[in-house]
Parts: C-alpha cells; structure tokens; sequence
C-alpha cells in the first residue's frame, strides 16, 4: 500500500533552534512541519493539532525525549513515534523501545534520505494501522449482526411453517367448510410471510456480497416499476399513488441496489397506510442532477412515534403490526444506502404520515 502524502503533519521536537529549522527547511516541501523547542510546547501541539507522526531528540532540558513519548504512547497511541539519540545513548535506545513504544530510532547526525524514508514507512504503517482498527470495527459489527440474523431468521422462518403445519392438521379434522377457508386464508397470510422473509434474506445477501454495479438510471422506469410490483398488495389498490420527477443530465448509481430501496420504501408505506382515512397517499419524489440525488416517499399514514424513530433501521424492527412483515426491510434500506456512500433520514408524525429521503451521490464515469 502506497500512502499518498499530502501534506501530513509532522511535529518534530528539539531545544535546538538551529536543528529545528534546519528540519523545517528540508522537510516543508513534503510535509506540513510544526516544532516545538520542548517536550512541554510538544504536548500541547500533540494535544491541539491533527499530528501524524512526532519525531524527537533524546537529550532536552526537564523532559527527555523517552519520558515525552511515554507520555503520549497513552493518549496517541496510533501516532507513529521516531527518536533521535546519539551513538552513546544505548540504555535511551532500550528505554524509547521499551517504555516509549518507539516506531524507531534513528543516531544522529541524522542524513535526510534515512529519515525521508523512516518517515513514509512511518505514515504508511499510521494509515495501515488506522484501516486494520476499522476493518475490525467493521467485522465486530458483521459478526454481532449475523449472530442476531441468523437467530432472528432462523426463528421467523420456523414460525410460521410451525402455523401452517399446524393449520394443516386442524384442516384434515375439520369437517366445516367455512372453518377450513379461514384456515386456508390463515396459511396465506403464513404464506406471506415466509416470501417476505426470504425475499429480504436474498436482498441483504446481495448487499453484502455483490459489487457496485455504475449504471445509467431511469428513474421514470424505476419508480414505475416500483408502483406496478405493488399494485396488488394488500391495501395497495385503496392508495392514491403519484410520481413526480426532476432530472438534470445523467445519473449513475447502482440500479438492483436503486431499485431495492425505493421498492422496500414503497412496500414500507403501504404496510403502514392509515386504513381510517379517505383518501391515503403515497408520493415519490425524485430530484437529481449533476452530483447526487434525492429520492423522498411520502405518505399519509400511521406515522412513527418519536421515541421509535432512531430504532427503526435497527435489524429485525417492527412496527406496530407485529404479524406483517420481517423486520428487514428498513434496515436493508440503510445498509443498501451506505453501501452506495448515501445518506437517509426520516421524519413522521403520529397519525398524519412519514416522510424518508434519501440522498445519493452520482457515480460518474459508467463502465460500460
């Protein structure tokens, strides 16, 4: 891996004047260089600025350069740390490797192309090292979530198989008609279920593993698209639907992963639609150009209370309506969205509608 400099900052330590601005006059043209004559001025810098990598004389005045980088081994524990010492200084050496956790020492008189190259390996191992703590964030978080995906699912999947076979055997001893059709609508509604489940296992699936596909998107076929795969849903016919979009230029973005949002939004606010009022509503928004775009699904439904609303992205949530549903789709939406580096958020009110938007860079340059 190849660390690309740009201007990083490098705080180099001497009570020296002359060695510091010797540094600062070799360095400067690679690196943003601050000083400090003193182990103290140095704290206070490592403390206030974005520090990169420090490098330090041994020998100073109150604070050797050993005690100093024991004290920030603590608090800046992924900051590369160099030390210079002289021939002489082998207990300095043993101590700074020791007690300092020093990325390396280097003898002085130091030759400008040694510590050059000490420092790139030193920025390069600080990125590294700051990747590999996010790579294992990252894998804390997959972890924790496919054991609580592959319980939650496990069980949501045998639920309703468990009412079906049940129903099955009822039905076999059922002599009445009429009991037997609510049993077979009860399967339906089981029935259901599953598809919905397995339906969002396939889509976090594809999340996951799939790349990035860079398309050209229609999003007047899209939105379409995602009104017709709905239109015999549950409720769906009762729901005044409406599209209205705005596109300037061209949008590129990931059209399966698109079309898994919007299609998850849409079947969100249909599940969620206020069967006591005249006329429910559901409006889709679209508004794109050069650099992103804003894709908003409005309803007039049930709404969120507010206490549950920084919940709902969260695996395995469910609304009120605890029988429809898997408790995925939501937290699909957020997933699919971060995977293409945009943002969502929602706003409702209880008993008068939500509103998502959800926000999308464009991904120029297609590759086809």
């Amino acid at each position: 891996m190849m660390v690309s400099h740009e201007k990083e900052l490098i705080l180099y330590i001497d009570d020296e004047k002359e060695h510091l601005d010797s540094f600062k006059v070799l360095f400067r043209k690679d690196y943003d260089v601050k000083t400090a004559n003193s182990a103290k001025e140095g704290l206070e810098m490592m403390n206030n600025n974005d520090v990169r990598l420090v490098i330090t004389d041994q020998r100073m005045p109150n604070m050797t350069g050993v005690q100093f980088l024991e004290k920030i081994a603590d608090i800046h524990p992924n900051v590369p740390r160099v030390i210079l010492t002289g021939y002489s200084d082998e207990e300095a050496i043993i101590s700074a490797i020791n007690k300092g956790k020093v990325f390396r020492y280097i003898t002085k008189p130091w030759k400008k192309e040694e510590l050059k190259k000490t420092i790139d390996f030193a920025l390069e191992t600080f990125y590294l090292k700051i990747e590999n703590q996010e790579l294992i964030e990252s894998l804390k978080k997959i972890n924790k979530e496919l054991d609580e995906f592959v319980y939650r699912a496990s069980h949501d999947l045998r639920a309703p198989l468990a009412s079906i076979l049940g129903l099955i055997n009822l039905s076999k001893k059922e002599p009445d008609i009429k009991v037997i059709q609510e049993y077979i609508e009860l399967k339906e509604k089981s029935v259901k279920k599953l598809d919905f489940l397995i339906r969002d296992i396939a889509q976090f699936s594809r999340n996951i593993h799939l790349g990035i596909r860079n398309e050209k998107i229609n999003f007047e076929e899209v939105t379409n698209n995602a009104i017709e795969l709905h239109r015999f849903f549950e409720d769906s016919p009762k729901i005044n639907k409406s599209i209205s979009i705005n596109v300037e230029g061209v949008f590129y973005t990931d059209s399966m992963r698109l079309e898994v949002i919007i299609n998850n939004l849409m079947s969100n606010a249909i599940r969620y639609s206020n069967k006591d009022i005249d006329n429910p509503t559901i409006e889709i928004i679209v508004n794109s150009n050069a650099e992103s775009a804003e894709i908003k699904v409005i309803d007039n439904g049930i709404g969120i209370e507010k206490e549950y609303q920084d919940k709902i992205f969260g695996m395995f949530h469910q609304g009120v309506d605890h029988n429809t549903g898997s408790g995925l789709g939501l937290y699909i939406v957020k997933e699919t969205v971060d995977k293409l580096k945009g943002k969502i958020s929602v706003k409702s009110t209880l008993k008068k509608g939500t509103t998502f938007t959800v926000t999308l860079p464009n991904l120029l340059n297609p590759t086809t």
